[in-house]
């Protein structure tokens, strides 16, 4: 299914992105990853409560409040001993904790598949600044949400980042406005005339948000399959959506949308080196 998606539209509503990135260290060494889980704001509570009930399943927790870490799960351990316990319990043969934890991986990528008018957007750069990759997820991001022909077009107010770089939360602003100053007429917050519009960026300390959870999983799954170690990714994530006629992941699509306005990358965005799972 690699760069194979059906046509996908970010409907007319304001977005709120949750950020997480998959820095380098350990397999794929130098690979850095970032990911992004966009969903309409009036989705939002809905799609928390969803996954609070998710992980409260899947490791016998009454409140759904636990951290979960993409490489916990897939190296069996913190919270896969938890969804080991969980599956030994309800009957199943006997298992490994990193057997449990890619057993919960999956079902958690599928759960996000499923989400009301959820989008995943995951890019990797090889590169030894975080800052290069951090910069491209933005200029995918903004040319995703130009997809429709014409305005109105989805505004993304907010913007979500997990942890304390604030290269991450510069690199946003920084796109914004070149994005503005290069596709004139296109950006996806601007109105006749002068007048155009920036949603903010907030950084936070988010280890049990839900959806920064999210956003860690499908940079986690995303890394492993850039590094060609597992399929996680296309098969419980992209495929997934794909069975119930869903393009969840638009990194293909966005990549496509900055090329076209951009074909030989005079706006800078470093799309030529863009590596998609």
């Amino acid at each position: 299914m690699s760069g194979q998606v059906p046509q996908f539209c970010l409907r007319n509503e304001d977005y709120v992105a949750f950020l997480d990135e998959s820095g380098n260290g350990g397999a794929g060494a130098g690979l850095e990853i970032v990911s992004g889980i966009l969903i309409p704001a009036r989705w939002l509570r809905p799609a928390e409560r969803r996954w609070r009930d998710f992980v409260a399943d899947g490791f016998g927790n009454r409140t759904g409040r636990t951290e979960i870490k993409s490489r916990d799960l897939l190296k069996g351990r913190g919270v896969a001993f938890h969804a080991q316990q969980r599956m030994l319990a309800s009957g199943a043969s006997s298992l490994s904790a990193e057997s449990a934890g890619r057993l919960f991986y999956a079902d958690a990528l599928e759960h996000i598949s499923h989400l009301a008018e959820a989008r995943v957007l995951t890019v990797g750069l090889e590169t030894k600044r975080p800052i290069d990759t951090y910069r491209l997820w933005f200029w995918l991001l903004y040319a995703a949400l130009t997809e429709r022909p014409r305005a109105p077009r989805p505004r993304l107010p907010l913007v979500v980042i997990d942890g304390e770089d604030q290269a991450f939360r510069q690199a946003h602003d920084l796109v914004a406005y070149r994005f503005y100053k290069t596709f004139y007429g296109v950006q996806p917050y601007v109105r006749f005339g002068r007048e155009w519009f920036l949603g903010g960026a907030v950084l936070q300390d988010s280890q049990m948000h839900p959806m920064v959870q999210m956003a860690d999983l499908t940079a986690g799954a995303g890394r492993v399959a850039i590094s060609d170690q597992d399929d996680l990714y296309s098969k419980h994530l992209r495929d997934a959506g794909l069975k119930v006629g869903r393009a969840v992941d638009i990194g293909h699509a966005a990549l496509k949308r900055l090329q076209i306005l951009s074909p030989n990358d005079a706006c800078g965005s470093g799309w030529a080196s863009a590596l998609l799972p």
